[in-house]
């Protein structure tokens, strides 16, 4: 059963891959990277079988993805059944603005009739580079807009996305953004409600927001399903002693709680009125030091380009999980050994790239902070330029060396490890609504 248009991330594929057969040799190769970046991607060559009809077999394909990622070639172009997926796509896109189309152009071709209003990933020699793969992984997340995580004040946003009743989300949390601070919320297509998952980035965060539409009922408790994961967040952020904000449709009494500090706002309101606007200025002030910031730890050899703050890997990941990345020489303490290790134990994830400068050694400083990470039972992916091989006694623990070859295999790579942690960055996706 194909799921509504607000709930295009319930889909199985994130994205199908849309091109001409006479593209093959780059589109397998591409379709190859796509799978080792950790991307479920719905490609003709791995998916038909012979004797289907193809008309309705590419429409039902394209409708469990959540996006599309179109090879715009010569040849795509001026035949082929290109711009009939380009014309489901632009229907799917139609019915949500979540569905994604990313277009990447082929060797310059006049691509004006294809698909106008849009800026195109360039391909110009069909090769796969790395700014080709860090350009196609970030056009997976949505919106440029985005507040320095390493200076912004991070707020969780318990909201509606649903079209039916966030007309007062979307008011607050404009007003929110305007403001400066920056939202953060969990990844749509994470599976389940997760609460560990949802109190630690709840945790993560120096204050709370909960905006509650009305949902066909007056009575809301942890019990009923309209309010439950509201109700359940606000209950975490109190736990977490952050400050909070929560705004809700006059409709809306909590049966199970004190809501006498709510403030109210009409489900389909599209402008906050003062009231508002003053605690969302108080709550600027009020904001206070995350019980638990989230942080991941990049080790590396500190001559690497990928350690440089504006890295595609840096940038990638930051991008991606909405989290700051930290490299040693960046923490400035008096005890400097000290404050590193104490920073990789609080870290969500250490990623350390343990490469030395041939192909088979390994980089002595960066094997010790992966010890460390072994040592305070951090998160730890261990990976490696060069051939596939173990690695160092101490660090077996750490289980599987991931190999890469290139930077952008490594960015594969990256990318598949970092799924997992993926959070929302609310403020990329305003514009969207």
């Amino acid at each position: 059963m194909r799921p509504e248009p607000d709930q295009v991330h319930r889909r199985p594929y994130d994205a199908f891959l849309s091109h001409a057969h006479v593209d093959r040799a780059f589109v397998d190769r591409f379709y190859d990277w796509l799978i080792a970046a950790g991307l479920n991607i719905w490609y003709d060559a791995k998916k038909m079988t012979g004797g289907q009809p193809i008309g309705e077999t590419l429409q039902a394909a394209i409708e469990e993805c959540r996006g599309v990622l179109l090879i715009g070639s010569a040849e795509a172009i001026s035949k082929g059944w290109v711009k009939q997926e380009l014309s489901i796509a632009q229907v799917e896109q139609a019915d949500s603005e979540d569905f994604r189309i990313v277009p990447l152009r082929i060797a310059g071709a006049d691509v004006a009739s294809l698909l106008k209003g849009q800026s195109w990933i360039e391909v110009p020699e069909t090769k796969l580079t790395s700014d080709l793969a860090a350009r196609t992984l970030s056009a997976f997340y949505p919106g440029d807009h985005r507040p320095d995580p390493r200076t912004s004040k991070d707020v969780y946003l318990s909201a509606s996305w649903r079209s039916a009743d966030n007309a007062s989300a979307l008011a607050v949390s404009r007003l929110l953004d305007k403001s400066g601070l920056r939202l953060i919320g969990d990844f749509k297509d994470q599976k389940g409600f997760g609460q560990n998952r949802i109190q630690s980035i709840i945790q993560s965060c120096g204050a709370f927001v909960c905006v509650i539409p009305y949902r066909d009922s007056e009575k809301a408790s942890s019990a009923e399903k309209h309010y439950n994961y509201f109700l359940t967040e606000i209950d975490l952020a109190a736990k977490a002693q952050i400050p909070s904000l929560v705004i809700a449709d006059p409709r809306v009494r909590r049966t199970d709680g004190d809501d006498q500090a709510w403030l109210r706002l009409d489900t389909q309101a599209t402008e906050c009125p003062p009231g508002i606007q003053a605690a969302i200025n108080d709550l600027w002030d009020e904001w206070s030091a995350p019980p638990q910031p989230h942080e991941i730890f990049f080790a590396a050899d500190l001559s690497f380009p990928s350690t440089r703050p504006d890295s595609d890997a840096r940038i990638l990941i930051e991008r991606v999980t909405g989290m700051r990345t930290v490299t040693g020489n960046e923490i400035r303490e008096d005890d400097l050994q000290l404050a590193i290790m104490q920073r990789i134990k609080r870290a969500v994830l250490v990623i350390a790239d343990i490469s030395g400068t041939t192909a088979d050694s390994f980089n002595l400083d960066v094997c010790i902070e992966a010890g460390m990470a072994i040592a305070s039972e951090a998160n730890l992916v261990l990976m490696a330029k060069g051939a596939t091989r173990r690695p160092p006694f101490m660090l077996r623990r750490a289980g599987q060396l991931t190999a890469y070859a290139d930077e952008t295999e490594q960015l594969a790579l990256i990318h598949s490890l970092i799924r997992g942690y993926r959070r929302r960055v609310i403020n990329a996706e305003l514009n969207r609504y």
